[in-house]
């Protein structure tokens, strides 16, 4: 108990609440085949591309997202605390090549070529200076010399016959953003001034510095859900989930006396228990999983009951306590492990079959099956070997007739 108490709280703030109860943006996508040659896509490919959209989350402050992979080339995005969606969504999905031309559509510049792009402020505080850190392969002197005072473009996916002019009048243009070579401000960079956003310029410079997709997305569905309103739910959930303890402890105490008083400790044990396995298997809670808890919760309360029931038939004046304890125990066993056994089957039919939500509620009904059999029936049995050394089993004996 003191171990519960003095860690529980800093347990409780490692768990990692999904968007239903903080709010956010989930987005799925269907990961195409880049060359069109394969029904399958490849395994390392969807990896490869799930590690990039990760990365590039994280490039934006953004904390704790999560990226899964689901079926066979499908990418679910979940994403906490989103207040620019767009943003996000075209960051994400930026495809292939990103290339800079000149006006007349020639490649000045490649994504490769790039160590790194930096945002410098400037003097028209709205537009700032993108600085070009670029490989040593790069000849900048001689870009510096030809593009002085020219404008170079930004474009993605650039392809045969797409034209400057034509993509700059777009609204929704294959080109980035545009600007003046303003010169170069080391041996290593180059500058261009012009009036695009800092928001415009960042989203190309982190876009650049994680590398290109190795392939295209395609968005399936997305959704996203209020802040506030999972608050509520989880503030709900939670009450909810104390008034079951606090009544089924009641119950329990008032049905089976002091045996109910062990029912309350391995309930705490059960509580603690399911969420450090949780929290050390990194899991995140949505309400899916607060059901399927509340659910391993019940299941635990009725190998409990099941045992006691078996307890009080095993009683008898020329048996000891440790005797009685170990043969009702052999004979719950094999009712308490066959309706776990096949909630364990089933919860592991809903993982391996399931997607988003579900999964999550296979996982923690897993966790919480497991954790359940530990505490209420294992550490249970350990608690009875124990009251038995007391007189509290010699009055308990005495007032059977009572139950």
């Amino acid at each position: 108990m003191t171990l519960f108490f003095a860690t529980f709280k800093s347990l409780i703030n490692e768990v990692k609440l999904g968007l239903d109860l903080q709010g956010g943006f989930e987005i799925l996508y269907e990961v195409q085949d880049p060359y069109e040659e394969q029904e399958i896509l490849n395994e390392d490919l969807l990896k490869q591309t799930a590690s990039l959209i990760h990365d590039r989350i994280n490039l934006l402050g953004i904390s704790e997202p999560t990226v899964t992979i689901e079926d066979e080339s499908r990418i679910r995005v979940q994403i906490p605390g989103v207040k620019d969606q767009e943003e996000m969504r075209t960051f994400i999905s930026i495809g292939g090549n990103i290339t800079v031309r000149d006006t007349e559509d020639s490649l000045v510049l490649s994504s490769t070529d790039f160590d790194s792009i930096d945002i410098e402020p400037s003097s028209r505080e709205e537009y700032p200076i993108v600085t070009m850190d670029l490989s040593d392969s790069v000849d900048i002197e001689k870009i510096t010399q030809k593009y002085e005072n020219d404008n170079l473009a930004f474009w993605l996916d650039f392809e045969q016959g797409d034209s400057y002019k034509v993509e700059a009048a777009k609204e929704n243009s294959k080109i980035f953003f545009d600007g003046k070579v303003s010169g170069n401000w080391s041996d290593k960079s180059i500058a261009l001034a012009g009036e695009f956003t800092k928001v415009e310029a960042e989203l190309v410079a982190k876009t650049i510095s994680t590398g290109d997709l190795p392939a295209p997305l395609e968005e399936v569905y997305s959704r996203s859900v209020s802040g506030q309103l999972g608050k509520v739910a989880l503030t709900k959930t939670i009450i909810s989930g104390i008034i079951g303890m606090v009544l089924i402890s009641s119950y329990m105490m008032w049905r089976y006396r002091w045996l109910g008083l062990l029912t309350v400790l391995c309930l705490i044990s059960y509580l603690y228990l399911t969420i450090a396995i949780f929290v050390f298997l990194e899991g995140v809670l949505t309400l899916t999983g607060l059901a399927a808890f509340i659910l391993g919760l019940g299941i635990a309360v009725d190998a409990t009951i099941i045992k006691f029931e078996r307890l009080k038939e095993q009683i008898e004046p020329e048996k000891s306590f440790e005797q009685s304890v170990m043969e009702a125990s052999n004979k719950s066993f094999k009712t308490i492990g066959d309706s776990q056994l096949t909630t364990l089957i089933a919860a592991a039919g809903l993982f391996l079959f399931g997607v988003g939500m579900v999964k999550g509620f296979a996982t923690m009904l897993f966790i919480s099956i497991i954790s359940g059999f530990l505490t209420c029936y294992a550490l249970l049995r350990l608690l009875l070997y124990m009251v038995g050394e007391t007189r509290v089993v010699e009055w308990w004996q005495s007032k059977k007739k009572e139950y």
